[in-house]
């Protein structure tokens, strides 16, 4: 086994878990990895010692590309099941849900096109500044719905069923997202290429996705519960989705996330969403988020990114919060409760992440600004419990004169 592999797993796989179970409870083990990574690029830039000594190596880039597919395909799984499951609350669930996003998106879209924060976002070279805005404020709108559902599992059981609620619309969230990263990167490839150049691999991969989508309407019914079957399944939902997507001239990501989204409801629970992505979070993708975290330049990690990281995050997280006042997803809500929602929902975590690592490869943001979403996203992650906990116990402190 080559040693720059075992080098990169000691590093990049192991060294992440073994912090997460240093501090479990403070800092959920989806970015941990990127600290990692980030902490190294930073430590080389400083000290001036080769970071490609640590890695990455092709076995560990490989199998942590497989294990964020996989995290993306158990999202669209996710999303499945969620939407099939528990009651429903008509549409103002699904209005919560688009306000959630549009204030986030539209409040970071105006800031960025102002050019307040040019110093430190400046759009890449070739790409216009109406996409460039809307690929940063689409990141500031994310709703992190794997990590959400960790951080849930953890919630007190009084809490749960807020918990739960803001999993539905962080569901809906998500599927925003992704269908907005898709128009983003189809209009991206029509300035700089020709998106359907290709034309019968195109028409293959509509046809892919037209054929997902009979197949689920017909066999919805009819899964047998067999982990061989399943298995294979569920590995030819996410090749098809990977492979029509990069056919459209899209991220793989995205087609992985479509195919778990579009796979039959049985398949999705047969699957065990829950019990692969823990394979998927803590054995394959660390590798890959500590490569990404690795690949930032340490030198644009700076006060500067840093403060910029840190308004954009107060911006993003009370325009989700005022999301959740102005359109709360009960009519009778208590103001309280739609805080503590909205505090749930700014949560990035994950899928900011896996955002604006598309992004970045796609071109549509610089490394500098990828640097401060990956920034703004650890910080939302980290703070997101300690904030619920603090509004929770403030809560209860105003109910005890009351008893």
């Amino acid at each position: 086994m080559p040693m720059g592999f075992l080098i990169d797993l000691a590093c990049f796989l192991f060294v992440p878990v073994i912090c997460w179970r240093l501090v479990r409870g403070a800092v959920p083990m989806a970015v941990l990895p990127i600290l990692t990574g980030l902490a190294v690029a930073i430590a080389a830039d400083r000290f001036g010692f080769d970071k490609s000594v640590l890695g990455p190596s092709k076995w560990g880039e490989t199998i942590g590309w497989v294990g964020v597919l996989i995290l993306a395909f158990i999202a669209g799984l996710e999303t499945r099941i969620t939407a099939n499951s528990g009651p429903r609350s008509g549409s103002r669930v699904a209005t919560t849900a688009l306000v959630g996003v549009a204030l986030p998106f539209a409040v970071g879209f105006v800031v960025i096109l102002s050019g307040a924060m040019n110093m430190v976002l400046a759009q890449p070279a070739g790409v216009s500044s109406l996409l460039s805005a809307s690929a940063i404020g689409l990141c500031l709108a994310v709703s992190a719905l794997p990590v959400l559902v960790g951080i849930v599992r953890e919630l007190p059981m009084e809490d749960r069923p807020l918990g739960n609620l803001s999993l539905r619309i962080a569901a809906l969230d998500d599927a925003i997202l992704w269908i907005g990263l898709a128009a983003l990167l189809f209009l991206h490839k029509g300035e700089t290429d020709s998106l359907f150049a290709g034309g019968l691999p195109q028409a293959g991969a509509i046809a892919v996705f037209a054929a997902m989508i009979a197949v689920r309407r017909r066999f919805v019914d009819r899964l047998p519960d067999h982990i061989l079957i399943s298995g294979a399944l569920g590995i030819a939902y996410l090749a098809a989705g990977t492979w029509a997507t990069s056919m459209l001239g899209l991220h793989e990501l995205l087609g992985a996330y479509f195919a778990g989204m579009l796979a039959p409801r049985q398949l999705a629970e047969h699957l065990h969403p829950e019990a692969l992505g823990k394979l998927a979070l803590f054995g394959l993708s660390p590798l890959f988020f500590a490569h990404r975290g690795l690949s930032i330049d340490g030198a644009v990690v700076t006060a500067e990114a840093l403060g910029v990281a840190l308004a954009l995050l107060l911006l993003a997280g009370l325009s989700k919060v005022a999301a959740v006042h102005i359109a709360p997803p009960v009519a009778d809500m208590q103001m309280t409760e739609r805080t503590r929602l909205g505090l749930l929902l700014q949560c990035k975590g994950l899928m900011e992440i896996v955002a604006a690592t598309i992004l970045v490869q796609a071109g549509l943001i610089t490394p500098t600004v990828f640097a401060v979403l990956v920034t703004l996203a650890l910080i939302s992650t980290t703070l997101t419990v300690p904030l619920f906990r603090s509004v929770s116990r403030a809560r209860a402190m105003q109910r005890k004169p009351a008893r």
